[in-house]
């Protein structure tokens, strides 16, 4: 089931969604520490603050692949996923990943035309098109009243309207 409200902003800087992943990867490091002996640090998105680009280590690690919606396309969840990293200090396994996964070649890009701002219009991602929206989306919020100040709902159709994934 996907939950769009895990990913409203507000008040608290960041959404709920992430918040709890944050919780989560520091709940994991330590018990990776006090189990097993690892050293886990949790990373953070911006390479430029110790993080790392999720989306490509996701690929890297074998989730899935980029999709025509400039989106992490995993099979089983599309790209209704969220993403949070760990830095361990140990060797792990490499996996096999999805060699065989390539859902967008032969996809008619519902992603592409469900963008309001046209954000694919030349083929591929326009960051700007899209930050116009973004723009748009923050000057109406969803509930002023809302106690915790979650009440930016940023555009996320080109998420949506992906059909790989969906339940």
């Amino acid at each position: 089931m996907t939950r769009l409200d895990l990913d409203h902003w507000g008040g608290k800087g960041d959404t709920r969604g992430n918040l709890s992943l944050i919780r989560m990867a520091r709940s994991i490091a330590r018990q990776a520490q006090s189990d097993l002996g690892i050293r886990a640090v949790p990373l953070d998105y911006q390479p430029t603050e110790h993080g790392a680009f999720l989306k490509d280590a996701g690929v890297l690690a074998g989730m899935g692949v980029i999709g025509k919606n400039n989106l992490l396309i995993t099979p089983e969840f599309g790209p209704r996923v969220r993403l949070k990293a760990l830095a361990l200090e140990t060797e792990l396994p490499p996996t096999e990943g999805q060699a065989n996964f390539a859902p967008c070649p032969t996809c008619t890009a519902p992603c592409w035309a469900a963008c309001p701002q046209g954000a694919f219009a030349s083929g591929r991602y326009d960051r700007a098109r899209c930050k116009i929206q973004m723009t748009i989306d923050e000057s109406t919020t969803l509930d002023p009243a809302d106690p915790d100040g979650y009440n930016i709902s940023y555009c996320r159709l080109c998420e949506t309207a992906c059909p790989i994934g969906e339940t």
